[in-house]
């Protein structure tokens, strides 16, 4: 009789630095409340996945010594590796903490919705595969886009042939590109949007620009203590004030990926 398969080890790295050229440390700025942008990423990732270990994946530069005590203030757990190279360093992170399978999230992101976390496990529970996102009917994952709103999942496994297949800067700098882009070597499964969100590309809840962060800090602060909190929501009050709109239409121009 066949032996069951052990279940995966799942957990969830952020990926962070303070490096980043177009806005330094934003993710250490004052964003709401006395709260930066990481302490909202690691708190809302703390109440949607309390069973899952999360680990802060930054840089070993000096400069993120920073980042490295935020993870001990918080309660997770901290890896630090290559500022170039973050494929290796999401690798060492699964690698010394022991995960199987890995949601991915990026730092910059305040709307984040962490409670798809567990519906991107649920879909990788059902469908094993290299990668897994939510995606347009196009087959962008939200990655390639301007949204903002929803992480990805691979697997250390996947990772590990990605690093064997290449060390192409692209693709050592953006952990997922190459496992997405070359479906005839990885599994990929692809999870439709919610319908209000389907072609929108004209959104932009992600944050690299001054300008972005004078933004979206403003249009959190209402989304939060004037809304139920949802997507729907957030979109409903982006609709509401065509200011946002044209500012995010100006600021995806000029942040094309």
């Amino acid at each position: 009789m066949n032996e069951p398969h052990p279940a995966m080890k799942d957990g969830i790295i952020i990926q962070a630095r303070t490096g980043s050229t177009r806005l330094p440390a934003k993710i250490l700025l004052p964003f709401y409340n006395g709260q930066r942008i990481i302490d909202i990423l690691i708190a809302n990732t703390q109440a949607a996945c309390p069973d899952k270990r999360i680990i802060l994946a930054t840089t070993d530069r000096e400069q993120d010594d920073v980042l490295a005590d935020v993870a001990a203030q918080a309660g997770i757990c901290c890896y630090r590796g290559s500022e170039e190279n973050v494929l290796d360093r999401f690798i060492g992170a699964a690698e010394t903490f022991q995960l199987d399978r890995i949601v991915r999230v990026c730092s910059d992101n305040p709307f984040l919705q962490a409670g798809s976390f567990n519906r991107l496990l649920a879909e990788a529970d059902a469908c094993p595969a290299d990668y897994t996102a939510f995606a347009f009917a196009d087959g962008r994952p939200t990655i390639k886009s301007h949204l903002g709103l929803y992480a990805e999942l691979t697997t250390l496994d996947a990772l590990r042939r990605v690093a064997a297949l290449t060390q192409e800067k692209r693709y050592i700098e953006h952990v997922t590109i190459y496992l997405y882009t070359h479906p005839e070597q990885f599994a990929v499964h692809l999870l439709p949007l919610p319908a209000e969100l389907e072609g929108r590309l004209d959104l932009r809840f992600t944050l690299d620009t001054p300008d972005d962060f004078a933004l979206l800090q403003a249009l959190y602060a209402a989304w939060y203590e004037q809304t139920d909190r949802t997507v729907h929501a957030l979109l409903q009050w982006v609709e509401a004030h065509p200011a946002y709109k044209e500012r995010m239409r100006e600021n995806i121009r000029r942040n094309e990926k």
